[in-house]
């Protein structure tokens, strides 16, 4: 099975747009999803699910926080990569032992190789 996508869930449009960028570059197919119950409509199709490699979430964001939103994905789908991203660290909370933290404002050579290495455990 082939595990080539990357789901990108942050509210905030332009951040959303260079992180998925950043992800095309490396290799990975890119679905943008605006919010946490977005990124788990698109993750309860099984067959979806079943291609997504990496998750890049932002912590701050209307409804679902990114860190529940982490927690549940680590739980329901441990083969997926967690990367965390926050401007507000004191808000980060409990994170997943294998998701990923990378603060705000993240140097692109940073992300890219944080998917990169997941790229390639997938």
């Amino acid at each position: 099975m082939s595990r080539n996508k990357a789901l990108i869930i942050d509210d905030e449009v332009l951040i959303r747009m260079m992180e998925a960028d950043t992800v095309q570059e490396v290799g990975l197919d890119v679905i943008e999803c605006g919010d946490a119950e977005a990124a788990l409509d698109y993750l309860s199709k099984p067959a979806a699910a079943n291609e997504v490699c990496l998750v890049v979430t932002d912590v701050q964001m209307p409804g679902m926080k990114g860190v529940e939103l982490a927690q549940h994905i680590a739980e329901h789908f441990p083969w997926i990569h967690l990367i965390i991203t926050s401007g507000w660290h004191a808000s980060l909370g409990q994170r997943p032992p294998k998701a990923e933290f990378l603060p705000k404002p993240w140097p692109i050579a940073r992300l890219a190789q944080i998917v990169k290495k997941a790229q390639a455990e997938c």
